[in-house]
């Protein structure tokens, strides 16, 4: 072979390394995945009466793009997020609360929380009756990251509260939790739904299921990227690439003084 053929070949194989390299895979901009791996196939949407606002930090937006508040968005139809972390003058969130046919909540616990699954819910019944549109709000971000929202967020830290008493732990076994009693977003969401339906302020017939649906497929998919030494999330020196449950959940002392959005009413 001549000096200039293999030049050429050379250079032939650098532009097609180079264009393989930056070449873009079609990506889902609704379950923000790369299509090879989305998971909208999956994704039952379903309505629901009450309105869900998921209030999700800028850090969650960042780096959990694939997230369990993106898939609650792709799943309820009623549903909307806005990013951020003082919502206090946010024009989104005080045009809803402002809203005369709207009763907005909080979904955080306190000792005056209207408790879905112990409570009277008549209330909440009364609500729909005369048409108003019940909007939920959900803080969507890490422990400390949650905690700080709901403190610099007056307009949402004064909204009554609405909370729910869970019953299980949560099945998010690639992500610390805080606490036994500790549910994503994901998880909250459901079981909220699932609390409302039982007590006849819901009709969803169990569609809120497929949330969880999808959530183990997330997870599942997950765990084989951290089995996969393909992949740059491979977890070496682990068989399952992440620590025991028990390990996992650790009390933190801020959970003594506040909790998130997303712990049952104590």
């Amino acid at each position: 072979m001549d000096k200039a053929t293999y030049l050429k070949i050379k250079a032939e194989r650098e532009k097609a390394f180079l264009e393989s390299k930056n070449a873009k895979e079609d990506f889902c901009f609704k379950c923000h995945r790369l299509q090879k791996y989305c998971l909208c196939p999956l994704i039952k949407p379903f309505d629901t009466k009450m309105k869900f606002v998921i209030l999700m930090h800028p850090m969650e937006a960042k780096k959990e793009k694939q997230g369990t508040g993106r898939i609650c968005l792709a799943t309820l139809k009623n549903s909307h997020m806005i990013m951020g972390v003082d919502f206090t003058d946010n024009e989104e969130v005080n045009a809803l609360i402002n809203d005369p046919n709207n009763y907005c909540f909080t979904m955080y616990p306190g000792e005056r929380s209207l408790n879905v699954s112990e409570h009277d819910v008549a209330p909440l019944n009364k609500l729909l009756d005369e048409n108003k549109t019940i909007v939920l709000f959900l803080i969507d971000g890490t422990w400390p990251c949650a905690k700080k929202m709901m403190r610099e967020s007056k307009n949402i830290q004064s909204l009554p509260r609405i909370s729910f008493t869970a019953t299980h732990t949560s099945i998010f076994e690639i992500k610390e939790q805080p606490a036994d009693y500790c549910l994503s977003t994901l998880e909250s969401i459901h079981f909220f739904i699932q609390e409302c339906s039982r007590r006849g302020v819901e009709n969803t017939a169990g569609a809120e299921d497929n949330l969880i649906d999808v959530f183990k497929a997330m997870i599942k998919f997950q765990m084989d990227c951290a089995l996969d030494p393909n992949r740059s999330s491979y977890k070496r020196g682990s068989k399952l690439g992440y620590s025991k449950k028990e390990d996992r959940v650790k009390a933190k002392k801020w959970l003594t003084k506040s909790r998130s959005v997303i712990l049952p009413d104590r």
